[in-house]
C-alpha cells in the first residue's frame, strides 16, 4: 500500500501542475481581456489628469511641481579649536573648572531640527494663510502643520555639507514662494539661536574669568608672603648655597683649631693675641654655622633655617603648584573667551546658500507610466487568480459531495425557512 502511494505521488503533482495550466489556458480570454481593458482605462484615466488643469477640482491626480534650494552649513574654525580644547588636557582643566569645551550639536543638526519645528511651520503657514488656502475649519493649528510638514522635503549629505530643502504643491509659483519664505526663516532663526548660544557662552566665560582672576591673585598673594616671610627667591639655589656655606665654614673652623693646637703645643698661653685671634674666629664662624641652621630675624636670600628646609620646601612647592594650576585653567578659559569671540564673527559664514529656488519647469510627479504599469500587472493576477476560483466553484457543482456542502453553506447565510 505504501509503495502504490510513492508511484502515484508523482502523478498527482504532475496532474495538478498540468491543472493549474489548464485552468489559465481555459480562462485565457477572461485573463487577457480583463488586463486590457484594465490597461486601457488607466490610460485614459492617466491622459485625462494629464489634460484638465492641475488646479481643477475634477483632477484626482494633478501634476506637482518640487522647486529646491541647497545650503552649505559649514562649522566654524572655532569649533574645531574647542573640539581639539576637548581633547587636550587643557579641555580637562576647563571642565574642572565648571567650562566645557565641547561643541554640542552641529549647525547641520540645528538647521535639520528648525525645519521640522512647529515654530518655522506656524510661521509659513500664518504668512500664507494655509487656514483659507485650504479651506480648512476643524483643527487648523495641527492641520496647518501637517500640510506643512507632508509637502516639506529634507535631505542632508554628510559628505559634502550640504543640505537640500524641497517643497511640493500642485502650484509650481506658490511652492517656489514658500519655498523661499522657508529658507529666509531658516536663516534668520538660525543666526538668531547661534548668536544667542554663543553670546550665552561668552557671558558663562567671562563671569569664570572673573572669578579665576580672583583666586589667581590671591595664590600670587599667598606665595609672594611666603617667599618674603622665608626669605625665598630660588629654593633649590639658595639650599645649595646654603649647603656649601655651612660646609666651607666647618672647614674653616677645623683649620682654626689645628692652628689653636699648634700654639698651644709651643707654649702659647691663653691671653696670647694669636690665641686669642684664633678662638674668637672659631666663635664667630660656629655661630654663622648655627645661624644658618636655625635661621635669623634679619632677611637674608641665604638664611633660611636647614632644620625647617623640608617644611618650607614642601609648602613652598604646594603654593607654586597651586599658583600654577590657576594660571593653566585661566589661560584655557582665556583661550575659549577668544574662541567664541571668534564664533561669534564668523556665524554669517556658516550659513551659505548655494542655490536658490526657481520655478520649476517640469513635473516631478506623479509617475503615471508606473502607475499605469503597476495597475496592469495587479489586474493580471487578480484575474488569473479570480479564474482560479471560478474553476474551483465549477467543480464543486459537479461533484455531489461538494455541491450538497456549498448548498449547505449558502442555507446558512439565506433567511430561515418556515416550518
Amino acid at each position: 500500500m505504501d509503495q502504490t502511494e510513492v508511484r502515484t505521488s508523482p502523478e498527482e503533482d504532475t496532474i495538478s501542475l498540468l491543472d493549474l495550466m489548464s485552468v489559465i489556458a481555459k480562462r485565457r480570454r477572461f485573463i487577457f481581456f480583463s488586463t486590457v481593458i484594465a490597461a486601457a482605462l488607466i490610460v485614459l484615466f492617466s491622459i485625462y489628469t494629464l489634460k484638465v488643469p492641475s488646479t481643477s477640482p475634477y483632477n484626482p491626480m494633478p501634476n506637482q511641481f518640487t522647486p529646491e534650494v541647497k545650503v552649505r552649513l559649514l562649522e566654524s574654525q572655532s569649533s574645531s579649536i574647542s573640539s581639539a580644547l576637548q581633547n587636550s588636557a587643557l579641555g580637562t582643566l576647563a571642565s574642572l573648572a565648571g567650562a566645557s569645551s565641547s561643541t554640542g550639536p552641529t549647525n547641520a543638526d540645528l538647521a535639520q531640527a528648525l525645519l521640522k519645528g512647529n515654530t518655522l511651520a506656524d510661521d509659513v503657514a500664518q504668512h500664507f494663510d494655509f487656514v483659507g488656502r485650504y479651506h480648512i475649519t476643524k483643527d487648523p493649528l495641527t492641520k496647518s502643520r501637517k500640510i506643512f510638514e507632508k509637502a516639506l522635503g529634507i535631505q542632508y549629505d554628510q559628505t559634502t555639507g550640504i543640505l537640500t530643502i524641497t517643497y511640493t504643491d500642485i502650484h509650481k509659483d506658490f511652492a517656489t514662494k514658500v519655498l523661499s519664505y522657508t529658507l529666509d526663516a531658516l536663516q534668520k532663526r538660525f543666526n538668531t539661536l547661534s548668536t544667542e548660544k554663543v553670546e550665552a557662552q561668552k557671558e558663562y566665560l567671562q563671569a569664570r574669568l572673573s572669578q579665576l582672576q580672583g583666586d589667581l591673585k590671591q595664590a600670587q598673594d599667598n606665595l609672594i608672603n611666603y617667599q618674603v616671610k622665608h626669605g625665598i627667591i630660588d629654593l633649590n639655589t639658595q639650599a645649595q648655597a646654603q649647603v656649601t656655606k655651612i660646609a666651607s665654614l666647618n672647614s674653616q673652623i677645623q683649620n682654626n683649631e689645628i692652628q689653636l693646637q699648634t700654639l698651644k703645643k709651643y707654649g702659647r698661653s691663653e691671653n696670647d693675641p694669636a690665641v686669642v685671634q684664633l678662638k674668637n674666629a672659631i666663635q664667630i664662624e660656629q655661630n654663622l654655622i648655627n645661624e644658618l641652621k636655625s635661621g635669623s630675624s634679619n632677611f637674608s636670600i641665604n638664611n633660611i633655617p636647614q632644620d625647617q628646609l623640608p617644611q618650607i620646601s614642601a609648602t613652598y612647592l604646594n603654593l607654586k603648584n597651586d599658583l600654577t594650576l590657576q594660571e593653566t585653567i585661566y589661560m584655557t578659559l582665556r583661550q575659549q573667551y577668544e574662541t567664541a569671540k571668534l564664533e561669534a564673527d564668523a556665524n554669517a559664514k556658516t550659513f551659505q546658500v548655494i542655490e536658490h529656488a526657481e520655478i520649476p519647469e517640469v513635473k516631478s510627479g506623479p509617475s503615471r507610466g508606473k502607475i499605469s504599469m503597476i495597475v496592469t500587472i495587479t489586474v493580471f493576477f487578480l484575474a488569473v487568480f479570480i479564474s482560479f476560483i471560478m474553476e474551483y466553484f465549477e467543480r464543486v457543482k459537479r461533484d455531489p459531495i461538494e455541491s450538497s456542502k456549498l448548498n449547505e453553506i449558502k442555507g446558512m447565510f439565506g433567511r430561515p425557512r418556515r416550518e
